[in-house]
């Protein structure tokens, strides 16, 4: 074993479009927003209010418990989503400083934030964990984290 292999660190947006290639049926944006890191990530950060903001599914997100982990900011929650027909949906979540990985029964989805110049680097992703996700998709046209950056800019915007 050699030590000389250089050491690559991918920052939360390219972990983002990492997953979201391995996920079937995915549906993936990114974007430029004209806004700062640090007031993009405070909206994100307060899930209950941004989740049904950005989640036309969503009428309610609430945490139910959260436990820090580490001292790199990451934080392990439970929530309760509240759908707009008032289906129940019970979500693990780890959200650190760019990062937000969402998983239940039927969904996985996340957002990433890195910093750039004059704004924020922004990603989006979410499959359901069913059998026919890629064709949901391919109907849905694949426009669903398309809207979730629509309805980011227009929250902070």
């Amino acid at each position: 074993m050699t030590s000389d292999w250089p050491d690559v660190e991918l920052d939360q947006v390219r972990r983002m479009r990492v997953l979201a290639a391995s996920l079937p049926g995915v549906s993936y944006a990114e974007a430029h927003l004209d806004i700062p890191f640090d007031r993009v990530w405070a909206f994100i950060e307060d899930m209950e209010t941004s989740m049904p903001a950005l989640i036309t599914d969503f009428r309610s997100f609430r945490i139910a418990e959260r436990a820090p982990v580490g001292d790199a900011g990451e934080i392990r929650m439970k929530a309760k989503a509240v759908g707009l027909l008032g289906n129940r949906g019970a979500f693990d979540v780890i959200l650190k400083p760019g990062w937000c990985l969402m998983q239940s029964r039927l969904v996985i989805g996340g957002m990433a934030a890195s910093p750039e110049e004059g704004g924020t680097r922004f990603a989006g992703c979410g499959t359901l964990r069913l059998p026919g996700s890629r064709l949901l998709a391919r109907a849905e046209g694949g426009r669903g984290a398309e809207r979730i950056i629509a309805k980011l800019r227009t929250q902070l915007g």
